[in-house]
């Protein structure tokens, strides 16, 4: 009965999500406009849902870059044709990004998180503090351009390494492995570093309270292990904290995959925002926009949810 109310929400969310950004973008503020869109919203709900017909683009060029009128590299331009087959080609390009990305920062917050909790006040512990800090109060598009101008391999005027991916190097998987890997693993940590902060924090605060439970004196008292007390007993009651964390900023994991996708040349679909909102906007490509970022939210938090429904025995209360 639980699964079935949550798939309810869900389904209920995303219909109500993807109906509000179709009026607010169809609409341009003018009354008949506004009118339209909202007449308009049951078809535009029927086409996406029940037929996937998500409209057609006429596509867009990036402007010709010369000494007056330069362009940054990660414009991105598309070809005409349809929005659906548009997030086909594009979207497990997004999902690759942000999958990784999302499982990378859990790895390494989860690991710092566990460090600062069983060895407090040590140099790296403090070191990793310092770290998270300077993490949190840098944006992500600064990290990328930072490293892509004075480190990357093909673009930077500084030290170009070999190694670390650059703007456009992004192949397909099966296409050259290790040159898809060599161009994504850079952008992967950029996606990751941000929500591992989040969830080293969550994880040592956690874990700092968990080691002083009844439940893992006992267990030391019995002489288990303190790695086996720390995996086996603490870090599982602080997993439904991390999995809410992550859930919570799934949005805004969104926004650093758009970003990195961006400076990036990856041919994700995030990656044409910047020219889609461009006057006169294409309304088709936006609203495909809203619909995939809308499912990734609700999927995400819903993953989230029921890990800790599974893990929580009060959740499930």
């Amino acid at each position: 009965m639980w699964a079935l109310r949550r798939v309810g929400v869900l389904i209920a969310t995303v219909v109500v999500a993807v109906s509000l950004g179709h009026v607010l973008i169809a609409s341009s503020g003018d009354d008949d406009t506004l009118s339209t869109a909202v007449t308009t919203t049951p078809r535009h709900l029927i086409d996406t849902f029940l037929h996937f017909d998500l409209g057609a683009t006429p596509g867009r060029r990036c402007g010709k870059q010369d000494d007056l009128h330069p362009h940054f590299p990660g414009c991105a331009s598309y070809s005409p044709g349809s929005i659906a087959q548009m997030l086909v080609e594009r979207v497990p390009v997004d999902l690759m990004l942000l999958t990784i990305g999302v499982l990378l920062g859990l790895l390494i917050g989860v690991a710092g998180g566990r460090f600062c909790a069983t060895h407090p006040g040590s140099h790296r512990s403090r070191a990793l503090h310092v770290a998270t800090a300077l993490q949190l109060s840098m944006p992500v598009l600064f990290q990328g351009l930072l490293v892509i101008a004075f480190f990357s391999s093909n673009v930077s005027d500084f030290v170009r390494l070999p190694f670390l991916s650059g703007e456009g190097d992004y192949v397909p998987p099966l296409q050259d492995p290790i040159q898809f890997l060599k161009a994504m693993w850079i952008p992967w940590l950029l996606v990751a570093f941000p929500l591992s902060a989040f969830v080293l924090r969550i994880t040592e605060a956690s874990l700092r309270e968990d080691l002083q439970e009844d439940f893992v004196r006992t267990a030391r008292a019995k002489g288990v292990s303190e790695r086996r007390v720390v995996n086996h007993h603490a870090l599982p009651v602080a997993a439904p904290g991390i999995a809410a964390i992550t859930g919570v900023n799934v949005s805004t994991t969104l926004i650093n995959v758009a970003l990195i996708e961006y400076v990036y040349g990856i041919p994700g679909m995030f990656r044409v925002t910047s020219n889609a909102v461009h006057a006169p906007a294409d309304v088709a490509v936006l609203e495909g926009l809203v619909l995939v970022g809308v499912v990734l939210v609700v999927v995400a938090n819903a993953l989230a949810d029921a890990v800790q429904h599974r893990l929580d025995p009060r959740v499930r209360v």
